[in-house]
């Protein structure tokens, strides 16, 4: 199996445990990652359109996504752009269209990203919305923009919403750093890996041993459940 991302650290953050993950159940997983820190879907299609060469080994994204057959490509907004809408139009039509043109076979998904926590200075500051606010945005506009081309949703995000509601954690700690961007923290990119694994292949987290260093095993039951939650949610 094959898997592209075009995002930016938060495809980074999800696909860390990626191949561990599927491995644990027996799945063999190429990922190539188109990945750029803070990438919008604007900058992903001017760069597609320019053939500006910003990806790993100063490749454009015409090579990336050249360079094999690929089951899936991932797509995503830019965390500090997710809850606002007018900042993924034209460009995911854009992208979404490049893709299915470069690489016709594969399935375009969507990822979900998350909100930032709830004591984020920019959340606060800058934004000046709440964290629920920001989530209830960005779930909207991703799921209006699935909705639109009929692709399958990595609901990371909501995921990362229920696992707060689970365990009563207020600001998402359990999930986020506590940096600008509210990266995912260890237990934050397990879940986001197990998301893609059980979108992508159908098969239950359940079963899933593997689990990585850094990660409360007491945390485990009620991560997995929140992932169950989240694809049963989405993917119906």
């Amino acid at each position: 199996m094959k898997l592209l991302t075009i995002g930016n650290s938060f495809a980074d953050n999800s696909t860390r445990y990626i191949k561990e993950i599927f491995a644990d159940r027996g799945v063999d997983l190429y990922v190539s990652r188109a990945n750029i820190g803070g990438c919008s879907l604007e900058r992903h299609w001017n760069g597609a359109a320019n053939k500006i060469p910003d990806y790993p080994n100063g490749k454009t994204l015409d090579e990336m996504i050249e360079a094999d057959e690929w089951d899936y490509v991932t797509i995503q907004q830019a965390s500090h752009f997710s809850w606002m809408v007018g900042t993924y139009y034209p460009y995911a039509d854009n992208l979404i269209a490049y893709i299915k043109e470069k690489a016709p076979p594969a399935e375009i998904l969507i990822q979900e990203t998350w909100a930032y926590r709830a004591d984020n200075e920019r959340l606060c500051n800058e934004y000046k919305i709440s964290q629920s606010q920001m989530f209830n945005l960005l779930k909207e506009n991703y799921t209006d923009l699935a909705l639109k081309y009929g692709l399958r949703i990595l609901p990371v995000g909501e995921a990362f919403r229920i696992m707060q509601l689970e365990t009563g954690d207020k600001t998402g700690e359990l999930t986020r750093n506590p940096d600008g961007p509210s990266h995912a923290n260890a237990l934050g990119e397990y879940i986001g890996g197990m998301v893609w694994y059980s979108v992508i292949t159908g098969g239950s987290v359940d079963g899933i041993a593997y689990a990585p260093d850094g990660v409360n095993r007491d945390y485990v039951p009620t991560a997995k459940k929140a992932v169950k939650a989240a694809v049963a949610m989405y993917n119906k």
